[in-house]
């Protein structure tokens, strides 16, 4: 091979040689790019956090010290898997991901200003520590994209469940009314405008329906299946307004389920007090709080029997 030939072989390696390198520096970098220069926003560096968006706004707040404060939402609680969930993806910015540069991407991305959830984090309530602008979650991509306020570059982190910024109030709340072991129960009064009776098992664990006059029929087990089912777990479907929430009067109201535990059990005894919403809910209340809850008519139908309903038929003569 001449010379010249060889030269521009040397030229030609030297050129891939190098073309490979700025591919490999380029396409490393794009899987490394994360989002850096953020303030601590935690559950122990925060105090404070607001998430608005499609007409909400949720405000959380933490009452208490940094290590044993409890976060809570419109004077409530916040559900603790959904605070965890919450707090973890909080965590997860820190390694979120570069999606994309180009602010032309923020409106299909869903965090354009104005058209996206704004979440901010506070310390001591009024210290502003980030602003972050959520996306819609879509779950073809199973993940949240999140740009910090001021800034272009959109980031992505794992939501494979849905958006975890949601800004609805209600989803921060617990939607658990009452949860209560079977083996627990003692005896269940109900009480309707027009009928009372008693629902008890006997020392051998049998079943029991007690009408007002005092008669016994042993309880159908479908239905009482279908009580003792929902009583092990009794879910809100929403919440109602404090607004409305007041003018309501549970004083008389349409059914009361009153649960009494046994004395050795650590479930305490509770009283369910229903007043009908519509034809498809009903408002629910229970004595430990001031929050009405919103409960499907078809989920507690089951729990909601008339003596009927419960009590086998006594034998024809």
């Amino acid at each position: 091979m001449k010379s010249r030939q060889v030269g521009f072989v040397l030229m030609a390696l030297i050129v891939v040689g190098i073309a490979g390198l700025v591919f490999r520096i380029v396409a490393g970098g794009s899987d490394e790019v994360i989002l850096e220069g953020l303030v601590q926003v935690s559950s122990q560096a925060s105090d404070r956090v607001l998430v608005e968006g499609d007409g909400f706004t949720t405000e959380l707040q933490r009452l208490g010290e940094a290590e044993q404060g409890a976060w809570f939402v419109d004077d409530q609680p916040v559900f603790e898997p959904w605070l965890q969930q919450f707090w973890q993806g909080v965590d997860d910015l820190y390694d979120a991901q570069l999606i994309s540069t180009n602010p032309a991407n923020h409106d299909r991305l869903g965090v354009a200003q104005g058209d996206s959830i704004e979440m901010s984090f506070f310390q001591d309530r009024r210290s502003l520590q980030e602003k972050f602008l959520v996306g819609t979650w879509k779950s073809a991509t199973r993940l949240c994209y999140v740009r910090r306020a001021g800034h272009d570059e959109t980031y992505g982190i794992p939501c494979s469940g849905g958006n975890i910024f949601d800004p609805d109030p209600d989803r921060w709340k617990n939607p658990v009314v009452a949860s209560i072991p079977p083996n627990e129960i003692a005896e269940i009064l109900y009480t309707y405008r027009d009928e009372q009776f008693i629902l008890k098992p006997n020392e051998e664990g049998e079943w029991f329906v007690i009408g007002a006059d005092g008669t016994e029929n042993p309880s159908r087990p479908a239905a009482l299946n279908s009580i003792i089912g929902i009583l092990q777990l009794v879910i809100a479907s929403g919440f109602e307004s404090e607004e409305v929430a007041e003018t309501l009067n549970f004083t008389t109201p349409d059914a009361m389920v009153r649960v009494i535990t046994r004395d050795d059990a650590p479930t305490p005894s509770t009283r369910l007090r229903f007043l009908q919403r519509d034809d498809r809910s009903f408002y629910l209340k229970i004595p430990t709080t001031s929050t009405v809850y919103i409960v499907d008519a078809q989920r507690v139908g089951p729990l909601l029997l008339r003596l009927s309903d419960i009590a086998e038929p006594q034998p024809e003569n």
